[in-house]
């Protein structure tokens, strides 16, 4: 049986004033992939605003809520985020 929690390395592009501060819209960006049941972010490693949206580096903590074989190929499918992998 496979682990459903995984400690990722991510980078994602989060619209402005989105979930009020960064963290949290880090925090609904990884939540809104398919099968994530739970997202905890431990460091915002970079923020690069531009005129639309930030682009974050962080790492977070992902409840898959089941198996996941692929952790970080699951992150990406996701909208939003740009790069993942585990750490």
């Amino acid at each position: 049986m496979l682990d459903p929690v995984h400690r990722l390395t991510v980078s994602v592009r989060v619209p402005r004033g989105a979930a009020g501060d960064v963290a949290g819209g880090v925090r609904g960006v990884v939540g809104d992939v398919a099968g994530v049941d739970d997202v905890e972010v431990h460091d915002l490693e970079s923020v690069r605003p531009d005129a639309l949206d930030l682009y974050v580096d962080a790492r977070v903590t992902v409840d898959f809520g089941g198996d996941v074989d692929d952790p970080a190929a699951r992150l990406r499918s996701g909208f939003g985020v740009l790069e993942a992998a585990v750490d």
